[in-house]
């Protein structure tokens, strides 16, 4: 990663993305957090939503808490998907319980609180069932 963090600083986009590519592939949940940002936000070609998804959920089953956000970024929006405020909660709720700096377990509070206005009692349960259930897994 300090090869990418070089190239995006020096503006070498492309190598940076080259490099992720590889190492995302391999399994680094930093580096596929990082990639679906590339696709997410067109660093480096066209916004890609789909293959935005696909990264943020395998850097998220990783435990990655960036890529978890990203994730409800996605569903709440309907970003590529169709819009799941469901998933955009449990993503939440889940990224709620990682090692937060207070002012950010704040904002994801209030963000989860507001995913959850609309959504039914029995939606709620059962993505705070999903949720207490989730352990991150490397791949």
């Amino acid at each position: 990663m300090e090869d990418v963090r070089k190239a995006i600083a020096e503006q070498r986009l492309f190598d940076a993305y080259q490099d992720l590519q590889d190492l995302a592939d391999d399994g680094d949940p930093v580096a596929q957090y990082e990639l679906a940002g590339f696709y997410h936000y067109g660093r480096v070609g066209p916004v890609n939503f789909e293959k935005a998804r696909q990264w943020y959920e395998r850097a998220a089953k990783q435990g990655n808490t960036d890529a978890m956000l990203g994730l409800a970024v996605i569903y709440g929006f309907g970003q590529g998907v169709p819009q799941d405020k469901r998933q955009a909660f449990l993503w939440m709720v889940i990224a709620g319980t990682q090692n937060l700096s207070p002012q950010d377990a704040e904002k994801v509070a209030s963000s989860r609180d507001h995913l959850a206005e609309g959504l039914s009692p029995e939606e709620i349960e059962a993505a705070l069932a999903e949720a207490r259930a989730f352990s991150p897994r490397p791949e």
